[in-house]
């Protein structure tokens, strides 16, 4: 009985674990278009939209957005997280924004722009 209930709970801590966690993303998961939808949060800060907005990224590096413009960006695939950087010009000179990819088991992959106010960029393709 006791072998019982200690395999249960190692099964339902692994399973918390991979919930949890994200899953790598490799380069052509991170190509395509995101949608910003869920912008009617308090603005928090002026480099995140707080309009609908499409930002495309594109497998040279370079991106596009109604928001951002045009720019380029790179990606840091790591271990436990994969994060992402973008670079644009803005009316007073080169702007830029650093952030990560949250990837779960079952949902679409996002670019989060604010984790305390649920404001992302969610994979639409």
């Amino acid at each position: 009985m006791k072998r019982i209930l200690f395999g249960i709970g190692i099964i339902l801590f692994i399973g918390i674990l991979v919930l949890r966690c994200d899953i790598p993303m490799t380069k052509n998961s991170v190509v395509g278009a995101y949608a910003n939808t869920n912008y009617g949060n308090e603005p928090c800060c002026l480099e995140t939209p707080h309009k609908a907005d499409t930002l495309i990224l594109k497998s040279d590096g370079t991106f596009s957005s109604a928001y951002y413009g045009n720019g380029t960006y790179k990606v840091n695939y790591g271990v436990l997280t994969t994060e992402i950087d973008w670079t644009y010009e803005y009316e007073m000179g080169k702007a830029g924004h650093s952030t990560y990819f949250s990837n779960k088991i079952f949902e679409k992959p996002k670019i989060v722009l604010n984790y305390d106010l649920n404001h992302y960029y969610e994979k639409t393709e």
